[in-house]
């Protein structure tokens, strides 16, 4: 005897189908949409990996940026230590000229009014600031992502005195000084240059991990809308050929 039954595995099936391709379209429209691969829940350890990185990306960025907020203020540095050169050399310029035997009183006085002037200007260069901060003094910086330190700047300040000996004292400070800021100046250009590649690679590199692969993506989106249609195709297929059971109960 024939048994006649109201269930449809086929009807079923056609409607899981379904339901797994329109979770495939979605997914798919959601990652082209949104430009990441990663999203809901899709490789989570990529997703971990790539946020990691990006991380360490915008930190090298900073790194970067610290390193030229540096090298500007070295720059800044290294033009006080230039005009104190040039006032150091017209200081023993005086110094000597005034050990001629044969200048008056007033001469002598004259060289000394202007080796005062000098020597007060000096002392108010030396002071000079860098968003509040003593030009002539050394400070630290980050220059990489990982936070590492870094001392830079001049460690002497020059304090000008009249006289020979005086004098060639401080130009042997002032050169010095300018050793180490030319020295800290080159020393961030490669610092910065080195967190500028990483930086650049690091995004790479997370994009890789996170980013759609559009052509692919589109791929996968026209055979899951295809699939889809086929699916509801045959889920009105399924529940046409139940129906006609109904004729032989006529």
């Amino acid at each position: 005897m024939t048994m006649l039954s109201n269930y449809s595995s086929a009807s079923l099936q056609a409607v899981s189908a379904s339901v797994k391709t329109k979770r495939l379209m979605m997914a798919s429209l959601d990652r082209l949409s949104t430009g990441k691969r990663t999203i809901n829940g899709n490789d989570p350890g990529g997703t971990a990996v790539a946020s990691n990185i990006s991380t360490q990306a915008r930190s090298a960025s900073i790194a970067a940026r610290n390193a030229e907020d540096g090298i500007s203020y070295l720059h800044a540095a290294e033009g006080v230590l230039l005009e104190l050169a040039t006032l150091n050399t017209r200081l023993r310029e005086l110094a000597v000229q005034k050990q001629n035997g044969i200048l008056s009183t007033a001469d002598k006085a004259a060289i000394e009014s202007e080796e005062n002037e000098i020597i007060n200007a000096a002392d108010k260069i030396a002071e000079v600031k860098f968003n509040d901060r003593e030009l002539l003094s050394t400070f630290v910086l980050a220059i990489n992502n990982a936070g590492t330190l870094s001392q830079m700047g001049a460690v002497y300040k020059p304090t000008f005195q009249s006289g020979v000996s005086n004098v060639d004292t401080q130009s042997a400070l002032i050169q010095k000084s300018l050793g180490q800021v030319a020295a800290g100046i080159n020393a961030l250009k490669g610092h910065q240059s080195n967190m500028h590649s990483l930086a650049a690679n690091a995004r790479a590199a997370a994009s890789r991990i996170q980013d759609t692969d559009f052509a692919q993506e589109s791929a996968s989106l026209a055979q899951s809308s295809i699939l889809n249609k086929s699916a509801l195709a045959m889920v009105a297929q399924a529940n046409n050929a139940m129906a006609n059971i109904l004729t032989l109960l006529n």
